[in-house]
């Protein structure tokens, strides 16, 4: 296939091909639709063929882009033979990524480093090269795995790559390690002689139209004239104003609207299919019995240039996604109508799928029909997908014909609108409903909305709990009363008052027997009750009996409960394929409530189990949604955990400011949990910069009522900082009435990490001969090096006594096991006095700076860190960062989170100064 123009091009592409002196191994090209990346694309292939380079090669598809890892088992499927030259480790990894063999899902980083492996394997036969078209389409699995290879390609190595994908901003040429090529329009004098080339008998003047208004762009060149040409019904060239898409999908539907009346209703027929599938969730495949073209239609289709060679009777392939809307767009509506008709009957055992059907079907007030849309809503909005269900409750509430019937739908929709984050939605279908109802009582679906609104996006605490209690006592038996007792039970969490969960018992014992599983298992969370005590270490009956449920089983609300279940057992680290749910599952079908709780669990277990910087980006995503949405209690939430990752990290002034912003906001809503968490943050930020005196006081703030399975509240899991701090002030009797109060509400049975926190406070408050043995068998429970944070903590305070009973011997192991820990994790200020205490131990410890900075912490930021935190010094927002290094804003700024620390700064106006004396890591 000649290629006209794109000298430079490819000339690039060969030199990476060819491993020339000074080209680069990896390539990415970039342009606009239809400008010709693929064409360059298959060229660098051929190229490659004749120089006898192997070809690994794969094509991103749009239905596959949410199969992990589909775009690697593209590549890798011929080649697997080359595993044996790898090391056992990677042959595993890859083997169960992609499903040859059975077994958990392996870690992405473990993925990456394997995919490597093999290619390096591959190359040991001759050179390679893994091309890549439409890589915006694979799935981002594979497309995290390329990227790691391509970063790690050599000029002088035997591999090279080149991918091709659409125009992104010029942010993307910056991106390190990669060199980006931008394909732009063809020169006049090539874009001549491309159409002269593929159209030589055009007219003159039908030729300069379509120069005109192909400006350039080879698809436009070679498209429009077949299109004008095949089109007799088409009057010529839309104005150039329109865009290009918009003058292509014009003139496809010029030639959709001269086929044959039979041939277009099945095209319309497997178009609406095709929609239907993007729009549902990919499980559905096609329809049981698909439209069928003959072989004649689809050689003239293929003659028309709407469908592609690779076409099959059943399952055309559409030359461009735009030819599906123009096959739709250019049908009578009765035809749309009556095509959805015949698939939703195709799809009547498939409901969710028949649905969508159903729904553009319908033209009048149909019962039967709107009941089936609302099943499969329900359906939809139970495993998280508000915003479909959402908008199919809307249209079956249209579809009812008694009153009754579509406000209980409008009211359904407005529920489900709150759970995807859509106050303005959901407040507009309550007040349709009302007006629906005249002047009938709104009833307690109304009210228990409202309430949510006001819990999700106002933090009205009071107001949540007087509704709820309200309604919940009023003697009347409504079919919503676990949806108001769920709302009433986290309203209550967050008040913390033991006079209101003593009401909440109550009204559960009460209304016992209407109560579904999940709204038991969160009554039991919060309050501790027995089911929960398990014994140290292990994860709850309710989580174990989990294993053998089946997706479909898992709802959003179950996986919440479940997730707060772990929560309150610390066995959050044992739940994390339901967290990965909430966060993935969720964000993805419009849940942005449960998302946000699985961002929200997700942090709480990183931070526990040691990876601070997976917390932070966890929180970074959770606060961006939450803010985005305007769901001000999460909001709070995450800026807790923030103050308490800052607070371990030692930055103070960072955890005041967020301090105080949670308290503002707080004190005058009566959330009692925010002013904990703020306090508990403020405590551990003065401890570790041994500030006993104002950690004491901080930790005072929070109440001894509720330590303790009575009520769990944050106390029982803040006892060791408030021991700590309370013994180093010279209040040792204090402390140890809290250990007797912890260990009398049976703390200790709840999780092995609270059965740690009461030994090692045992042990601070014990006199020295008997302190050592009590932190021994701390260090012996099972299972605590789950919580290195602790642990090393623990380590520390033993090795600190060993040191102050002239043990040094002893004490070096312990101290230094706490401070690789502390190192590892961040935990800069705990690292610095372990290595103190080492230090007095007879330990030399080397200073990593030899400048004004000593003070400062070594200071390792990765390439991309570095660029993010340069651009943010110029003054640019996270919007435009995300643009220029394409990356999400939400990517930027959980960079940001992890920077800061490590520079030692608090906010933006510092990080010119911090990067001027700033030595990156190599």
């Amino acid at each position: 296939m000649k290629i006209h123009g794109r000298v430079l091009e490819l000339a690039t592409l060969e030199a990476a091909i060819d491993r020339s002196p000074g080209s680069v191994p990896s390539i990415v090209l970039h342009g606009d639709l239809g400008i010709g990346k693929s064409a360059l694309l298959q060229a660098g292939v051929a190229y490659a063929q004749q120089h006898g380079n192997r070809i690994l090669c794969a094509t991103g598809y749009e239905d596959e882009s949410q199969l992990a890892f589909a775009g690697l088992h593209q590549l890798f499927a011929p080649v697997m033979s080359y595993l044996d030259r790898t090391e056992p480790f990677h042959r595993d990894v890859l083997r169960r990524v992609l499903r040859y063999e059975p077994g958990p899902r392996p870690e992405r980083f473990a993925v990456s480093a394997a995919s490597l492996a093999l290619v390096q394997a591959v190359a040991t036969d001759g050179p390679v090269l893994v091309a890549v078209e439409d890589a915006h389409w694979m799935d981002q699995e594979t497309r995290e795995v390329l990227l790691f290879t391509m970063l790690r390609l050599r000029p002088e190595g035997a591999v090279s790559a080149i991918l091709a994908q659409p125009l992104l901003t010029a942010a993307e040429r910056r991106t390190r390690g990669l060199t980006t090529l931008e394909v732009g329009p063809l020169s006049d004098a090539d874009s001549e002689g491309l159409l002269l080339d593929r159209c030589p008998d055009l007219p003159a003047g039908l030729r300069q139209r379509v120069l005109l208004e192909a400006a350039g762009n080879p698809l436009a060149l070679t498209e429009l004239p077949a299109v004008l040409t095949s089109a007799a019904s088409a009057p010529g060239l839309v104005p150039g104003r329109h865009p290009l898409r918009t003058r292509l999908e014009t003139d496809y539907a010029a030639v959709v609207r001269a086929l044959p009346d039979v041939t277009r209703l099945a095209l319309l027929r497997i178009a609406l299919d095709a929609e239907g599938r993007d729009r549902d969730t990919p499980q559905a495949g096609p329809a049981p019995h698909p439209p069928k073209l003959s072989q004649q239609e689809l050689l003239d289709l293929e003659q028309l240039r709407l469908i592609t060679d690779g076409s099959t009777p059943t399952a055309p392939r559409f030359r461009h996604p735009l030819v599906r809307s123009a096959i739709i767009g250019t049908a009578l509506p009765d035809e749309v109508r009556a095509a959805h008709a015949e698939l939703a009957a195709a799809y009547h055992g498939r409901p969710e799928r028949r649905m969508w059907h159903l729904m553009a079907s319908a033209t009048e007030p149909d019962e039967e029909a709107a009941a089936e849309i609302e099943r499969a809503a329900e359906q939809i909005g139970g495993r998280g997908g508000a915003a479909r269900a959402v908008a199919a409750l809307r249209r079956a509430a249209d579809l009812s014909p008694a009153t009754s019937d579509a406000v209980r739908r409008l009211q359904s929709a407005a529920g489900l609108a709150v759970d995807g984050g859509q106050a303005e939605s959901a407040a507009a279908l309550l007040a349709r409903a009302r007006i629906a109802l005249g002047s009938h009582r709104p009833g307690a679906r109304d009210q228990i909305t409202r309430a949510a609104l006001a819990f999700r996006f106002e933090g009205d605490l009071p107001g949540v709990r007087k509704t709820l209690f309200r309604l919940l006592n009023n003697g009347e038996a409504f079919p919503e009363r676990s949806e108001a007792l769920w709302l009433l039970i986290m309203a209550v969490h967050y008040g913390q008052s033991p006079e209101d969960w003593s009401e909440v018992t109550r009204l559960v014992a009460l209304h016992h027997d209407a109560l579904d599983d999940d709204v038991r298992l969160l009554y039991q969370s919060i309050a501790g009750a027995t089911e929960l005590a398990a014994g140290p270490g292990t994860v709850p009956e309710h989580l174990a009996n989990t294993a053998n449920l089946l997706p479909e089983d898992l709802t959003a609300r179950r996986l919440v409960a479940l997730s707060l279940a772990a929560s309150r057992a610390d066995s959050l680290s044992e739940v994390r394929p339901f967290l990965r749910m909430l966060t993935d599952r969720e964000s993805e079908s419009g849940a942005v409530v449960h998302a946000v709780n699985g961002y929200l669990f997700s942090a709480q277990d990183r931070y526990l189990s040691g990876d601070w910087e997976a917390a932070e980006s966890a929180v970074g995503h959770g606060l961006d949604l939450s803010i985005e949405h305007g769901l001000t209690v999460a909001a709070h939430d995450f800026r807790c955990l923030l103050g308490l990752i800052a607070a371990g990290q030692g930055d103070p002034d960072t955890v005041r400011e967020l301090s105080q912003a949670i308290e503002q906001w707080a004190t005058p809503r009566g959330s009692g949990l925010h002013l904990a968490y703020s306090a508990r943050n403020l405590a551990l930020a003065a401890l570790s910069q041994g500030d006993y005196e104002t950690a004491y006081a901080q930790s005072t703030r929070i109440g001894v009522s509720t330590i303790g399975p009575a009520f769990t509240g944050i106390a029982s899991w803040t006892l060791f900082d408030r021991v700590e701090a309370a013994v180093r002030t010279g209040r040792r009797d204090e402390a140890t009435e809290l250990i007797a109060v912890a260990s009398a509400a049976g703390l200790a049975d709840i999780s092995s990490r609270l059965q740690m926190h009461i030994l090692a406070a045992r042990a601070l408050t014990a006199p020295d001969d008997e302190a050592v043995p009590l932190f021994q068998a701390t260090l012996a429970l099972r299972n605590v090096d789950r919580w290195p944070f602790e642990t090393a903590r623990v380590s520390l305070a033993l090795g600190e006594l060993y040191r102050r009973r002239h043990r040094p011997g002893d004490a070096r192991p312990e101290l230094r096991r706490a401070a690789e820990v502390f190192a590892r994790i961040g935990a800069t200020p705990w690292q610095q006095r372990a290595e103190q205490e080492l230090r007095l131990a007879g330990v030399a410890i080397q200073t990593p700076f030899s400048s004004p900075h000593d003070l400062l912490p070594p200071v390792e930021l990765t390439a991309q860190q570095l660029e993010v935190a340069r651009l943010a010094a110029r003054g640019l927002s996270n919007k435009a960062i995300a643009e220029r290094l394409f990356l999400s804003p939400r990517t930027v700024s959980a960079h940001l989170y992890r920077i800061f620390p490590k520079l030692g700064i608090t906010s933006r106006s510092a990080l010119r100064d911090a990067l001027d004396v700033l030595t990156p890591a190599a």
